[in-house]
């Protein structure tokens, strides 16, 4: 066994590279279990097509990031505004849907404004929701809240909102105002209200090359699994049989990863562990011998007898993501331990293929080029009411032996981009306090 750098990384993510980055990579070693950087942001490169893991685009306001964002690929990017749609029955819904009633079929229509209206102006308002559910009704409305954001709710985060706690919405769901949506009833509203408006994303290498600056000079071990790891004795045991001792550790990995491999955890944190619960993800990459059907980045679709949750279009982000007079189209399909995926991969393409024909976004099967599956076993963190505590009971356990974390699965957190980049900040901050403390 051997000691390393005086910081140890596990986890080549965003929020690993960050970390690395703002301690400097002389002093850091990162492991990381895939053969390659990024973690969430990774692009994938096959034909001429650039496959992001979901619509990865940069909209954050932090001009120190946005800096970072901006050296990593030279000064080249794409900037636009995003153009983004709702699939619900055969009807198209800008976005967001709740803003923009005018387009619902009648009798449809009328009911949600009438209960929009109801919600917001009854005597007694929910003050306090104890559920996502309970938000979702007085933020809408029974009706809407029931047809599209609870149907949503069933397919993204894979469990009725009444099983979702609040504590994460913030910006992500907009709460509109009264007049918006009485206007929105009788047409165009004429200004977005969408929390997402001019983006950025690379004009070459995908949404990783924003990463180039972070990783430029990390010290990073590919291949490298996490099988067992001794807090007290502050050693790492990987698959490969190798074993690395560590001075002071930040973990970008999940949590429940990073406890369910500990050979000292007490028993009530591993039960902890094994109580919080993530999305996984099928990402379904259909490259197509014909233009973009519609000029927008990506679509939400409420139909729950469809797999397809959200669907992208990769030459949307950049036109150099596919090749000319072509389209890469990315459909999202979500499971969980609540609601698991399909077993079959080919069942899933064929119903895919179907649904996007049936939605006019691909003229046939005859014009699919190629086809493949991406399968990622942590894709959203789901903030169900169990979370909290289970949490707590963790995070008192990982402070109280100086166990360092840092991203969207090591904080158990809804984190974008920025967000990630911001906690490796952060982490190595607290690193260079248990340095010098």
């Amino acid at each position: 066994m051997k000691k390393t750098n005086k910081f140890t990384i596990l986890g080549a993510g965003l929020a690993g590279l960050s970390t690395s980055f703002h301690l400097g990579h002389e002093s850091c070693i990162i492991y990381e279990a895939k053969p390659y950087y990024g973690g969430l942001i990774y692009s994938d490169f096959c034909s001429g097509f650039t496959w992001d893991m979901g619509p990865h685009i940069s909209f954050t306001k932090n001009e120190y990031v946005r800096s970072i964002f901006e050296e990593s690929v030279n000064q080249e990017f794409e900037e636009y505004e995003v153009h983004v749609n709702n699939f619900f029955k055969g009807y198209w819904i800008d976005h967001p849907a709740q803003c923009n009633l005018y387009q619902l079929p009648e009798p449809l229509r009328t009911k949600c404004l009438d209960s929009f209206l109801y919600s917001r102006f009854q005597e007694t308002q929910l003050t306090n929701p104890r559920s996502y559910q309970d938000w979702l009704y007085q933020a809408f409305g029974p009706v809407f809240a029931d047809v599209f954001p609870a149907a949503y709710t069933r397919k993204y985060w894979t469990t009725d909102p009444v099983n979702l706690g609040v504590d994460w919405i913030g910006p992500r769901v907009y709460y509109p105002d009264i007049e918006d949506v009485k206007n929105g009833f009788k047409g165009p509203l004429g200004h977005n209200t969408y929390y997402v408006t001019k983006v950025r994303y690379p004009s070459q290498g995908g949404f990783i090359s924003f990463a180039r600056k972070l990783a430029d000079g990390a010290q990073i071990i590919c291949n490298k699994t996490l099988q067992t790891i001794n807090f007290r004795t502050r050693k790492l045991g990987f698959s490969d049989g190798t074993q690395i001792g560590y001075d002071i550790l930040v973990s970008s990995i999940p949590l429940p990863t990073l406890i369910m491999c500990s050979v000292d955890a007490p028993a009530e944190i591993h039960e902890a562990a094994s109580i919080l619960r993530c999305t996984n993800l099928l990402l379904v990459n259909i490259a197509a011998s014909h233009e973009r059907k519609r000029n927008n980045h990506w679509i939400y679709v409420y139909d729950e007898d469809k797999l397809s949750t959200r669907i992208s279009f990769t030459e949307g982000f950049s036109p150099n993501n596919a090749p000319y007079e072509t389209t890469g189209i990315q459909v999202e399909v979500y499971g969980s331990a609540y609601s698991p995926l399909p077993k079959d991969y080919k069942d899933v393409i064929y119903k895919v293929q179907l649904e996007l024909i049936e939605m006019g976004l691909l003229e046939s099967r005859e014009a699919v080029i190629s086809v493949h599956v991406r399968y990622i076993p942590w894709a959203n963190v789901i903030f169900d009411h169990n979370r909290q505590s289970a949490l707590d009971k963790i995070n008192s356990f990982l402070d109280s032996i100086g166990v360092i974390r840092a991203g969207r699965f090591a904080e158990w957190k809804y984190l974008w981009t920025d967000d990630s980049l911001l906690s490796g900040q952060r982490a190595a901050e607290q690193c260079l306090h248990h340095l010098y403390t």
